[in-house]
């Protein structure tokens, strides 16, 4: 495809942490967060708002190195996410490798694109070390200002490079230190990407027509995650005191007491005031959110309106997304995005938007993932994918097909819609590591009882149920992740381990992943409605449910989970030579 007979460019713009709107938005809610979005209204205009869309897999690092591969962590291999209880150096995590699943970058580098990141990363670790220590290079202050020599060393660097990306600037805004919080990072992003913006006219303006891809990767609402820390956030309280925020009610399942559900979920609501910070879901909780919402949009609104000033906006399709969404007390008053698939974690924003594609805002309501966006975006390009993925196989271990679903067509109109299933997996679990105590406190806590790691589909049943929307979702013990027997430590009172295995995390049973061993903690499993229930507070397949799940219903879900594991929950193929045992016949290795 060519707009104005170019190639097109991309400028995918993401945010962290950030949901879809649930059903169940307050109007004083709704209100507040579209007087504080003028940027995503003006993409909406001339725009495609896609509004069912899903992140592939949680949370930060193996949703975002999914959304960067076109491949869930089965194959590219980041299942874990650093923080609670191990660092970025833990034996337990899992980074991308360079030269094994190409990135974007390397798929549109090879095709032509000049390629640029600005912003959070989170696919590996790519922080420049203060020598002899674990400790990341930082590039600005507390309050965000740039360290301007630390800043130009990041960029000479080019530690993206080995990626397919350029103009990289860290450290990663992870972690506890307010230097790297999305309201110290985020407005320092904004400026890069108008700084790479400027560069780009400039090469345009000098002849320069080489289609580019650059990331615009933002931190907030991910700072939900801070909420305790009062110092760091004195606008946010300043704004509560003088009356500028709105009442934000709570999502009617918060006072749900999980019974009916799998019993991570409740593990993890009683567990995680131990293993970070006590978060009471209340409306202050619930306002800072959305507070964080208007502050990142403001920094989207920075960009955007840059790019409107440069002579390739009308050649620039926008994207937007999230890399997943916040549970934010729904659910029994849970947190963040573990140890579930409820839709406050899955559904996330998504518009493609450009000024000549859309002349009108429309909506796309089929079901949709993180794992179309590559192949979609290659598809807009007019890239030959096959050629593409030969070429980069040459020095990539991985370049295997990739299998989520090219949408171009539908995008500009040439097809219709057309409902499938989704798929998603998560392996990650936060809170293990070589470091599991909290640490504010220094008290050792445990790890979230077993069956914990989750696969699941959504999809319709139109020979059976018609439009209805499903989702099925399996909650297992996956033996690649099994840990050591250990002991559990009583953490007392009303919160002592009653509901732990006796052995934390033994290995498990048979899953996705082939490995199967002698040991098992039986598989658990939620099924919703979606259409009838979108809140998810009726568990079709709990002991508890009054009206249990039509047979023919059950089976045709299992089927569908049992083929979307087919076709997408590939495996690495490039494995070591004898005497190793292939994949599905190794014994279960350690995170």
């Amino acid at each position: 495809m060519k707009i104005n007979g170019k190639q097109p460019n991309f400028l995918i713009i993401t945010t962290d942490e950030e949901r879809f709107p649930p059903p169940y938005e307050n109007s004083q809610a709704k209100e507040y967060r579209l007087k504080h979005s003028a940027c995503m209204a003006e993409m909406r205009r001339c725009g495609m708002e896609f509004m069912n869309h899903n992140a592939a897999a949680t949370a930060c690092a193996p949703s975002r190195t999914s959304i960067y591969t076109g491949q869930y962590p089965s194959l590219h291999g980041v299942s874990q996410t650093p923080g609670i209880g191990k660092s970025s150096f833990d034996q337990n995590m899992f980074w991308l490798a360079p030269n094994t699943v190409p990135t974007m970058g390397s798929w549109f580098r090879e095709a032509g694109y000049q390629t640029y990141y600005r912003g959070k990363w989170h696919l590996s670790d790519e922080d420049i070390i203060v020598p002899g220590s674990q400790q990341a290079l930082y590039s600005n202050s507390e309050t965000g200002e740039p360290y301007p020599a630390k800043q130009a060393l990041y960029e000479r660097a080019e530690r993206l490079d080995k990626f397919g990306f350029s103009q990289w600037i860290g450290p990663e805004p992870h972690g506890a230190a307010e230097n790297n919080s999305g309201t110290s990072r985020d407005p320092g992003f904004a400026n890069q990407v108008c700084e790479t913006l400027k560069q780009l006219e400039k090469k345009a303006q000098n002849g320069d027509q080489t289609p580019f891809l650059l990331v615009s990767s933002f931190v907030n609402p991910h700072d939900i995650v801070l909420m305790g820390q009062k110092d760091w956030f004195s606008n946010f309280y300043a704004e509560k005191e003088a009356g500028n925020l709105p009442s934000v009610a709570p999502a009617p399942s918060q006072t749900e007491s999980l019974m009916d559900k799998p019993r991570c979920q409740k593990d993890y609501q009683l567990m995680y005031p131990h293993m970070y910070l006590p978060q009471p879901p209340d409306e202050t909780y619930r306002q800072f959110y959305y507070y964080l919402i208007a502050e990142v949009n403001k920094h989207i609104e920075q960009v955007v309106n840059a790019l409107k000033q440069s002579s390739f906006y009308e050649n620039t399709i926008v994207v937007f997304t999230s890399d997943h969404g916040e549970l934010l007390g729904a659910h029994g008053g849970l947190h963040q995005k573990w140890y579930t698939a409820y839709q406050e974690v899955l559904n996330v924003p998504f518009i493609i938007s450009n000024p000549v594609l859309f002349n009108q805002p429309k909506q796309l309501d089929i079901t949709t993932s993180h794992i179309d966006l590559l192949p979609t975006l290659l598809g807009l390009a007019d890239i030959d994918i096959e050629q593409t993925r030969t070429q980069l196989a040459k020095d990539h271990s991985e370049a295997q097909p990739l299998v989520g679903r090219n949408l171009a067509d539908v995008i500009l109109g040439e097809a219709s819609p057309k409902e499938e299933a989704i798929y998603f997996m998560t392996d990650d679990n936060i809170e293990v590591g070589s470091d599991m105590t909290n640490m504010l406190t220094g008290k050792a806590y445990n790890s979230i009882i077993q069956p914990n790691h989750i696969e699941a589909v959504i999809t319709q049943l139109p020979d059976i149920s018609g439009d209805t929307k499903w989702k099925f979702v399996r909650y297992f013990d996956n033996a690649r992740f099994y840990e050591q027997d250990q002991s559990l430590v009583d953490l007392g009172g009303d919160d002592a381990p009653t509901t732990q295995s006796p052995v934390s995390n033994l290995v498990g049973v048979g899953n996705p992943d082939g490995i199967t061993t002698t040991q098992f903690i039986p598989s658990e499993y939620e099924c919703y409605n979606l259409s009838e229930d979108p809140t998810e507070e009726n568990n079709l397949l709990s002991p508890f449910c009054e009206t249990p799940l039509d047979a023919r219903i059950l089976k045709a879900l299992q089927f569908t989970l049992r083929e979307q594991r087919k076709a997408k929950r590939i495996l690495p193929q490039s494995l070591n030579e004898a005497p190793q045992k292939p994949l599905n016949q190794q014994v279960p290795i350690r995170r």
